[in-house]
């Protein structure tokens, strides 16, 4: 009757085959040198031979015992190598099978984010098929939530959530001009400066509330209630009624940098920067190590703009 291989017991053989001492081999292997003994003996009981001469004195392999603890070596180590080699397969294929990584995001989040987010993309995850989505400030957490999307980059604060958010930078609002404009010449604005343009302005609805609702508080604050020509979901929309004269935007600094050269946009002093997160789920274990290095960039990072 042939005799499978006990891969304990192969190890308790090479590890008194270096050590030539049972009790130091039993010591590496945490166990008992009379278990490990015992069963060794029973080993070389069922195998027909003896791997070992043993005395009080010392231990060291027999003729048979020599060829034999060569043979299992060998094997051992194709075992091992086997064993990485049918793993990092394994792993590969599940790569694959999640290889879409989806991140959403308000239209105006700064677009340096999605460049540093790319960068570590191609560093250390190069199998991942990046995709960055732009949508509306409930659809992004819904989302996120249900694994559609697997984290997000948007404007705080938001409503509470189950997911986890990390603080990732902020910026500024800035008044968006034509170059030829009455504000040229005047980089330091302030909030009453604008008391009498019409003003083109982030949805209030639809993209992200927030950035809509910190101008109007802040112009109540200010002892005005703001003229609002247009309301836009994209920075592009704002540059475009800029151009066309319909008033002044106001937009983020950070989303500013794609405006056209016919225009010039600066920061509106004394409006408390807009703090901007990263939000994932604590449940997506499948892609944690992606999660945590992204969050740790963007943490480490910390991109403010117009500071």
């Amino acid at each position: 009757m042939s005799v499978s291989p006990p891969l304990r017991k192969l190890q308790f053989v090479l590890a008194v085959a270096r050590e030539l001492h049972f009790r130091k081999a039993a010591e590496r292997l945490h166990i008992s040198q009379p278990s490990m003994s015992r069963q060794i003996r029973e080993f070389e009981e069922e195998i027909g031979f003896e791997i070992f001469h043993r005395d009080h004195h010392f231990v060291k392999p027999t003729e048979a015992g020599h060829s034999f603890i060569a043979g299992i070596d060998e094997m051992i180590t194709r075992l091992n190598a086997d064993f990485q080699l049918a793993r990092d397969t394994a792993r590969n294929i599940a790569r694959r099978s999640s290889a879409s990584f989806i991140i959403g995001h308000s239209p105006f989040v700064p677009a340096a984010f999605r460049r540093e987010i790319r960068s570590v993309q191609r560093r250390k995850f190069a199998y991942l098929k990046l995709q960055f989505r732009t949508v509306f400030a409930s659809e992004l957490v819904d989302s996120i939530s249900s694994g559609t999307f697997h984290a997000g980059i948007t404007f705080a604060p938001f409503e509470s959530t189950s997911l986890e958010q990390i603080s990732i930078g902020s910026d500024r609002l800035c008044a968006v001009t034509p170059q030829n404009s009455l504000l040229t010449g005047n980089p330091a604005g302030v909030l009453t400066d604008l008391r009498l343009h019409p003003l083109i302005v982030a949805s209030s609805e639809r993209r992200h509330p927030i950035l809509y609702q910190q101008l109007i508080e802040e112009c109540a604050t200010a002892g005005f209630k703001p003229i609002i020509a247009e309301e836009v979901t994209s920075p592009q929309e704002a540059f475009d009624l800029v151009l066309d004269g319909v008033g002044v935007a106001i937009l983020p600094f950070g989303a500013c940098a794609e405006a056209p050269s016919e225009l010039q946009y600066f920061p509106i002093n004394g409006l408390e920067p807009l703090p901007l997160i990263f939000m994932y789920r604590r449940e997506d274990l499948h892609r944690a190590e992606i999660l945590s290095e992204l969050a740790d960039l963007l943490r480490e990072k910390r991109l403010e703009y117009a500071s």
